[in-house]
């Protein structure tokens, strides 16, 4: 059986090659894939024995050690097939160039992921903003990041948007955050007070409101037709913001129309050169309120 493996050649360019050349290299590649595998499982089962290791730093380690290896399995398998390697210098060369044009990006983007894997500006489960897109970062490849958003839609993001663009993470270092609220009410200087007071209890009464720092009421200034203030509270996490907000607004309309506050909007006072006067004429021909100019020109 050897000896009919042997036997049997093939000419490739310059090059003899045998059938068991072939095999033997199949065999090297198959084998370097398993020890490839067999190498990463072990390292990683390792590496999680040590709690303070990022998960990450140990996805990166081990996929850039099975890598390595299947490399080094097919360098092997060539050597072993017998095909000289520097006579395929100039094509890899040109084929080289052009991958090259075609996988800018994606060089790109592997280069940035090892930049995350070592500056850390973002972690799995911390909240972020990139892109225009913020949600948790549910997961960190070599090429890409994936954000889940609060309507649970996965984004991929391309690791490079993370180097080259602004990144806001919620969550690095202390994940707490300060709302502002900003809201105006009649222009009425003895309800300023009462107006504070009542904003405080909304706040505090919010069980997702910290206590501390506690939370304060600006007067941020004079608007047109208003008093302009601004709830200023604490909450734990960045990722429940909105619902914060929407809950306190609804305390804000209910509380103060039970106190009699009025809260402004914006509205237009028109004067006109001449007199108008309204007409009501409805009736038996159906028409509306009319309005009617009377010319004094």
């Amino acid at each position: 059986m050897f000896e009919f493996l042997k036997s049997k050649t093939y000419n490739i360019g310059s090059d003899k090659i045998s059938l068991y050349s072939i095999v033997l290299s199949i065999s090297i590649i198959i084998i370097a894939y398993l020890v490839a595998y067999l190498f990463s499982f072990i390292i990683k089962k390792e590496f999680k024995k040590n709690a303070a290791l990022n998960k990450l730093f140990i996805k990166t380690v081990t996929r850039f050690i099975r890598y390595i290896i299947i490399i080094i399995g097919f360098f092997i398998s060539f050597q072993v097939l017998g095909v000289n390697l520097s006579s395929l210098a100039f094509l890899a060369g040109v084929i080289g160039i052009g991958i090259g044009f075609g996988m800018q990006n994606i060089i790109s983007n592997f280069i940035s992921g090892i930049i995350i894997l070592f500056e850390k500006p973002i972690k799995e489960g911390e909240y972020v903003e990139v892109s225009g897109y913020d949600g948790i970062v549910s997961d960190i490849r070599a090429r890409s990041t994936t954000i889940t958003t609060r309507d649970n839609i996965s984004i991929i993001v391309p690791n490079s948007n993370f180097i080259t663009s602004n990144v806001i993470n919620w969550s690095h270092k202390d994940p707490k955050i300060r709302l502002h609220i900003p809201l105006g009410i009649e222009e009425t200087a003895s309800k300023l007070d009462l107006a504070r007071k009542v904003l405080l209890e909304i706040a505090e009464n919010n069980p997702e409101v910290l206590k501390k720092p506690k939370p304060t009421v600006w007067f941020i200034g004079f608007g047109s037709s208003s008093f302009n203030l601004e709830l200023i509270l604490w909450i734990a996490t960045p990722i429940r913001r909105h619902f914060v907000i929407s809950d306190i607004n609804f305390e804000i309309a209910k509380k103060f129309a039970e106190h009699d506050i009025d809260l402004t909007y914006p509205w237009t006072n028109l004067m006109f050169k001449n007199d108008l006067r309204i007409q009501n004429a409805g009736g038996d021909n159906g028409n509306g309120g009319i309005l009617k100019q009377d010319s004094n020109d």
